[in-house]
């Protein structure tokens, strides 16, 4: 072949290249939705996850999106109201979206899954444990394993240490006061009774009292389920009224966050986890993690925000499968092929028949320092 006629030809694939790519371009981007807490006693619950998202969502669009398609994450606030999660779902429905991800805390995913069962868009990783999110229907795909299960595992290893004289304290509303008659029938199924119960109010101002009534029943364990705020205040005079006792907590808790309200005396507390620790490089999906968090200017590293990171990481990837031209249908089935799904250390089972997400949890204890020892 001449040198002019490779010069065409190679003049040619460029010149294909760039309409491929100008094409590629102009394609409207993947829209995604996702309802959440941005205001209201709960909105700190969505910090930490939407950093993550934001990791996953601008390396994948980084690397020239998916299929040639940039994603778009379209978000509103719902105030922590079922009601307003659901309008929000029917918006991004209508508005296109092919999947709908995370709404954060009980109250809105309930009512985002009812919404997303009417428009029939898959609603991937809601932000919760809650027994009317986790439980199987046709669109929706928990991640994280139940509240449930998660206080079934901090009973367990509370009697394997010996630890059976347990109460509870809980902020006073409807989700945490689910996980406590959870953990009550758990400890019953032992041939124990639960000691007492405390349900302290949204903004702690009942707090110090309430850790005096608990205190008083002498349990060596108080099980948790309070949000951060309210958890510092309770522990704190817990403390203060020179009562002893292990603190263990689901995975709400935000450990670092309760290290930097009371110092020392988060010290101790155990929090269960439901991804793996964030700072374990070793492990490739941490890595990459780390690495996106650092490319979006983040180098401090969260349990929510890995959770958040991995949640956006399914709908990717169920999006590589779901083709160029992705519907909600196509997406639910794509998600439905991920029946033992490597994610980089971490596998996430779904099925046509079964919606199981993640099985993985662990206990980390708070240290002195503030970091977590496991």
């Amino acid at each position: 072949m001449n040198r002019p006629s490779r010069i065409l030809i190679g003049a040619i694939a460029v010149a294909a290249s760039l309409a491929a790519a100008a094409q590629q371009k102009g394609r409207p981007p993947v829209v995604i939705g996702q309802t959440y807490v941005q205001t209201g006693p709960l909105a700190a619950l969505s910090t930490e996850p939407l950093t993550g998202i934001r990791a996953m969502l601008e390396a994948t669009n980084a690397r020239g999106g998916i299929h040639g398609r940039q994603l778009e994450l379209r978000q509103a606030d719902d105030g922590n109201d079922a009601e307003r999660a659901a309008a929000n779902v029917r918006k991004f429905a209508a508005e296109g979206a092919v999947a709908l991800l995370t709404p954060i805390g009980t109250t809105s995913s309930v009512g985002a899954l009812a919404a997303a069962n009417e428009v029939k868009v898959p609603l991937v990783a809601p932000y919760t444990g809650a027994a009317p999110v986790v439980k199987y229907t046709p669109y929706g795909f928990p991640l994280r394993i139940s509240f449930e299960e998660e206080y079934s595992r901090i009973v367990n290893h509370l009697f394997t240490i010996g630890l059976t004289r347990i109460a509870f304290a809980h902020n006073d509303n409807p989700g945490a006061r689910s996980a406590m008659e959870a953990t009550r029938k758990l400890v019953e199924q032992r041939g124990q009774k639960m000691l007492g119960s405390a349900a302290i109010q949204q903004d702690g101002a009942d707090a110090a009292a309430k850790a005096q009534e608990l205190a008083a029943l002498k349990p060596n364990a108080v099980v948790l389920s309070a949000t951060n705020a309210v958890a510092a205040k309770f522990i704190q005079a817990y403390r203060a009224g020179g009562a002893e006792a292990r603190f263990y907590s689901f995975s709400f808790l935000n450990g670092q966050g309760l290290y930097k309200s009371i110092g020392a005396d988060a010290a101790g507390v155990v929090v269960s986890q439901v991804v793996p620790y964030p700072w374990n490089a070793a492990i490739p999906l941490i890595a990459e993690y780390q690495s996106a968090m650092k490319k979006i200017g983040e180098n401090n590293f969260s349990y929510g925000s890995l959770e958040g990171y991995i949640n956006m990481k399914v709908v990717v990837e169920a999006l590589k499968r779901a083709g160029s031209s992705p519907t909600p249908d196509s997406v639910k089935a794509a998600l439905e092929t991920l029946k033992s799904h490597d994610l980089g250390g971490l596998f996430v089972k779904y099925t046509p028949a079964e919606h199981t997400g993640l099985t993985f949890s662990e206990l980390s204890m708070i240290k002195k320092d503030g970091g977590y020892a496991r």
